[in-house]
C-alpha cells in the first residue's frame, strides 16, 4: 500500500461488492418491467445478500472506509427506492408506504450530509437502519411473489422505519448539541 489508511480507501472488495448492488438495480428494474418475477425475486435476493456481505468483508478485511459509510447505505436506497417505485407502478405496493420509504430516505440523507458538512464525519449506518431496510427489502419480494401487498409486512417495515428514524434522529440531535 502507499501509506494510505483503509479508513480513506474507495477500491476495497467491501466497496466493490456495495457498488454491484447499486448497478444491480437496472437489472432489477429491468426485470420488474419485463414482468419476469422470479428473476427479479431472485436478483432481489442476491442483492440482499450482499447487503450483508460487504459489511462482513470490510470488519474481516479490516478495511471498513469511510467511502463504504457512504457507498452501502446509497446503494441500498438506490436499489429498493427504485424497486418500490416500480411495484407501485405495477400496483403491487401502496402509494403511501412507497411514499413513507422514499420520505425516510430522503430524511436521512439531509440529516447525514448536514452532520458531514457540520462536523466533517461519516456516520455508519445504524442497525435498526438496516433492519428497516431489509424489512423493506422483504416486503418487496413477498408482495411481489404473491402479487400484491403483504399488509402484515408493511406494518413491521413502517415500524422498523420509525425506530430506525427515531434513532438517526437522536444520534444527530446528540451529534450537533
Amino acid at each position: 500500500m502507499s501509506g494510505t489508511l483503509p479508513r480513506d480507501r474507495f477500491i476495497t472488495a467491501s466497496n466493490v461488492i456495495s457498488i454491484v448492488r447499486g448497478v444491480m438495480t437496472l437489472p432489477v428494474v429491468w426485470a420488474l418491467l419485463s414482468h419476469q418475477r422470479t428473476l427479479a425475486i431472485g436478483l432481489c435476493l442476491v442483492a440482499a445478500a450482499t447487503d450483508w456481505l460487504d459489511g462482513y468483508v470490510a470488519r474481516r478485511t479490516g478495511t471498513v472506509s469511510e467511502w463504504g459509510m457512504i457507498l452501502d447505505p446509497v446503494a441500498d436506497k438506490i436499489l429498493v427506492g427504485a424497486v418500490v417505485v416500480v411495484l407501485v407502478m405495477q400496483q403491487i405496493l401502496p402509494l403511501w408506504f412507497v411514499g413513507c420509504v422514499v420520505g425516510r430516505d430522503v430524511i436521512i440523507l439531509i440529516g447525514a450530509s448536514y452532520a458531514s458538512s457540520r462536523n466533517h464525519v461519516v456516520l455508519p449506518s445504524l442497525m435498526s437502519g438496516k433492519l428497516a431496510v431489509s424489512a423493506i427489502a422483504l416486503t418487496g419480494v413477498v408482495s411481489l411473489a404473491i402479487g400484491g401487498p403483504s399488509f402484515e409486512l408493511i406494518i413491521v417495515s413502517c415500524s422498523l422505519m420509525a425506530v430506525s428514524l427515531w434513532q438517526y434522529a437522536m444520534r444527530l440531535h446528540g451529534l450537533l448539541r
